[in-house]
């Protein structure tokens, strides 16, 4: 194949890729985008904290953004090709269909190892600042949170009420804490001064009390107790939400190597490894998704079609949804001891890879695939239908 040709592919491929890209990542930050501007609106967090949160957890979407920008680029662009009539032109240059691919393939290649790069490296990566900005945000808010002569709620299991909060330090003076974190015990904190102070490593936030006493009292023995200090830690859970976060996180944030480690540790012990079997085999597999899209879009972006650009759109939509459906029905199976856990991710592989290729030396032959050509008519008949009901209205 002439350069030309090569450049000329994978330029048509780029700008897609890009784009599709972009919507992807948008769709599936949506979410959270939200929940970071209640952070700005209720926690008073920065802006640029905000956007340290969005380029930590982008590489998490960016591993599932990728394939799915690799296919609908892949089949936009062979669509695009084969209803201007390039296709046929290339072919009778002498360019066949598996020349096509090349370009196509090399893409896909850069894709995945683009998207291995990140699953090994930026994710662990990004997870762990992930954390560490949340406690930023926790430690540069929590005396927003405390404020003078008013009942503070917003510490989990903790009501705060402080006489004196002075805008120039972090010094709290006349401090009275109701603390209902253990169950069935009920603590009265009285405090001379509090100061707020911060412990990176472990990530926690601490008021730091001074002169005082702890009014003990448990109902169910009626016994109740009274404890002076000179000084008392007393560590402030800012919101339930990080913690939720903290601890979805520690099992996806492990490298390749950690979680190894503990599925060895977790053999020896006896205990059951299935659930970070499968995270190993899914972090193993899905770079490889750019790859199998790549061989799937070739032949399907080539039929024959009546509609546009969003007929290749919405047959993209459709195998990713039936994908990550056979990835997830895969996952259960493993769970439920019905497949070995390292099949997990290599089945839909298998799977769709063996399809596309079957696909790709028929579209080479120029043989037909009716269940596809089915498909096609389905898809355009519907756009029609929709077309129509918006017409009509």
């Amino acid at each position: 194949m002439r350069k030309t040709t090569f450049l000329y592919i994978v330029k048509e491929l780029l700008h897609i890729f890009f784009i599709s890209l972009m919507v992807f990542t948008i769709i599936l930050l949506m979410d959270k985008i939200l929940r970071l501007i209640e952070l700005i609106v209720s926690r008073g967090a920065s802006f640029a904290l905000i956007l340290k949160v969005l380029f930590f957890i982008s590489p998490s979407f960016l591993i599932l953004t990728i394939p799915m920008a690799v296919l609908v680029g892949t089949l936009l662009t062979f669509g695009r090709l084969s209803s201007d009539s390039e296709i046929t032109a290339f072919k009778a240059s002498g360019i066949s269909l598996f020349q096509l691919f090349v370009p196509v393939g090399a893409f896909a290649i850069a894709a995945c190892l683009l998207t291995t790069f990140l699953i090994f490296y930026g994710l662990p990566w990004g997870n762990r600042g992930f954390r560490a900005t949340l406690f930023l945000i926790a430690q540069s808010t929590a005396d927003i949170e405390i404020k003078e002569r008013v009942f503070n709620d917003a510490f989990d299991g903790l009501v705060v009420y402080v006489d004196r909060a002075p805008v120039d330090g972090d010094k709290l003076e006349g401090i009275l804490i109701y603390d209902e974190r253990e169950k069935g015990k009920y603590n009265t904190i009285f405090a001379r001064e509090g100061y707020l102070a911060t412990n990176p490593n472990a990530q926690e936030v601490m008021l730091k009390l001074v002169k005082g006493d702890i009014h003990r009292f448990e109902p169910k023995a009626n016994v109740y107790q009274k404890v002076q200090f000179e000084t008392y830690d007393l560590k402030l859970e800012l919101a339930k939400a990080f913690n939720a976060i903290d601890r979805n996180l520690k099992e996806k944030e492990m490298s390749i190597g950690e979680l190894r480690a503990r599925i060895a540790t977790g053999r020896s012990q006896g205990q059951d490894t299935t659930s970070q079997e499968i995270q190993l085999q899914k972090r193993y597999a899905i770079p490889f998704i750019c790859i199998v899209f790549a061989l799937i879009g070739v032949p399907l972006g080539i039929q024959p079609r009546r509609s546009g650009r969003s007929h290749g759109f919405l047959l993209s939509i459709l195998i990713i949804l039936v994908y990550y459906s056979v990835l997830t029905a895969s996952e259960i199976m493993a769970i439920r001891r019905t497949i070995p856990s390292f099949l997990v991710g290599w089945l839909p592989n298998f799977l769709f890879g063996g399809l596309g290729v079957y696909l790709l030396v028929k579209a080479a032959r120029e043989s037909p695939f009716k269940p596809l050509v089915w498909l096609n008519e389905v898809v355009d008949f519907a756009q029609q239908k929709w077309r129509g009901i918006f017409e009509d209205a």
